[in-house]
């Protein structure tokens, strides 16, 4: 197998004639931009996507198993002990999270996260979930928001254009700025009003004088004028002034950021920001993943689509009873009965603690946990 990280998004169709159909290319600018919005919706995806990437504790494996055909999706959720179905793959393609009544036939696949392909293994009995923790909450669909983009780069007019996607109609987003793109006015937007202020990002009084406490979430890009090194000096500048001044006037507003170095990354964990997005290291891990299963590309995709089923951690309280031990099985039958797909949990005590952060993916299915009310579920879900 052939894989190419192409830079600029406007160099693909010269790519894909030299490449042919042999080689899959990956989009890097489009892969990190849709990366940092769905970051700044929800906190902790950037760490939940690099687990799955890195090698390191799950992955995702496609597998074949006679056994399961004629049940449902539903009915299979719990049908491994050491791995966790996200979704199936048949000829029409991938699906995550399909409705729970899909039929599974002989020509799909199951899609799963297992630490090693030697561990996918149907259980001899499912784990059962236990009624009394599961707890039946409402999903509450957000409203209009307000957006904060500080520092800007060539990516982003496609984080914009992305972000559009996900908010709701009359949402608005302010970039600050003193970049000379920041300005050029956008077209096609159906959800965002946008607005550009000139600002230099790194000077606390220009911050403060943006009134910040108005905004739901802030994006902090890497600003592409600096070298690599230099964008993530001032980058981490301004998420220490930004958490100086949460701490100060008592705001919270949720920060991602996008640095380039991994070796930074430790630098701005000071700074208590809800999301780190290093674009290179992701790319690099995307490439590795695909370079072993080129079948996998139609999973990250999926994944990184405003389409279809994406990855949210939401609050724990919405699925079981927190404080008291429950097994993950009750968590799965609780987010199938959302209609969504249980894939592990986040710890918000552990949040800071590299190198997971908190997050579990493919936990036990019969070993037990217990939440608290500030730790999260990760799900594949609908918006």
């Amino acid at each position: 197998p052939v894989v190419a990280a192409i830079a600029r998004t406007a160099n693909m169709a010269a790519a894909r004639l030299a490449g042919g159909p042999d080689v899959h290319l990956v989009d890097s600018d489009d892969t990190a931009s849709r990366l940092i919005v769905q970051s700044s919706r929800q906190s902790g995806m950037s760490v939940v996507c690099m687990d799955l990437l890195n090698f390191d504790a799950g992955e995702i494996y496609l597998r074949s198993d006679p056994g399961l055909t004629g049940l449902t999706y539903g009915q299979v959720l719990p049908a491994y002990r050491t791995a966790t179905v996200i979704g199936l793959r048949g000829p029409g393609g991938v699906m995550l999270n399909p409705p729970a009544d899909t039929v599974i036939t002989s020509q799909d696949e199951v899609i799963v996260i297992a630490q090693d392909d030697s561990l996918i293994h149907l259980a001899e009995g499912a784990a059962e979930a236990d009624e009394e923790a599961i707890v039946a909450a409402p999903h509450v669909r957000p409203g209009p928001e307000r957006t904060l983009v500080l520092n800007w780069n060539g990516r982003g007019r496609q984080v914009v254009h992305y972000l559009d996607g996900y908010v709701a109609p009359g949402s608005a987003l302010d970039i600050a700025s003193d970049h000379p793109d920041a300005a050029i006015p956008f077209e096609g937007l159906v959800n965002l009003t946008v607005n550009a202020k000139e600002c230099e990002t790194t000077d606390r009084y220009a911050l403060e004088s943006l009134g910040l406490g108005v905004y739901q979430h802030v994006i902090v890009l890497s600003d592409d004028r600096y070298p690599a090194e230099h964008a993530d000096t001032r980058t981490l500048m301004t998420l220490l002034q930004l958490r100086d001044m949460q701490t100060a006037l008592g705001e919270r507003y949720s920060i991602v950021s996008e640095m380039h170095d991994e070796n930074n990354r430790s630098l701005a964990e000071v700074t208590e920001a809800d999301d780190i997005v290093i674009s290179d290291t992701v790319i690099g891990l995307l490439l590795a993943q695909l370079a072993e299963n080129r079948h996998l590309a139609e999973v990250f995709g999926y994944l990184f689509d405003s389409r279809g089923s994406e990855i949210y951690p939401r609050p724990a309280t919405r699925y079981v009873r927190t404080g008291t031990p429950v097994g993950f099985a009750s968590v799965i039958e609780s987010a199938r009965r959302r209609g969504e797909t249980a894939i592990g949990y986040r710890l918000a005590a552990r949040a800071n603690e590299a190198p997971h952060f908190g997050v579990v993916l493919n936990p036990d299915k019969s070993r037990p946990i217990t939440l608290g009310e500030g730790d999260s579920v990760i799900v594949l879900a609908e918006r």
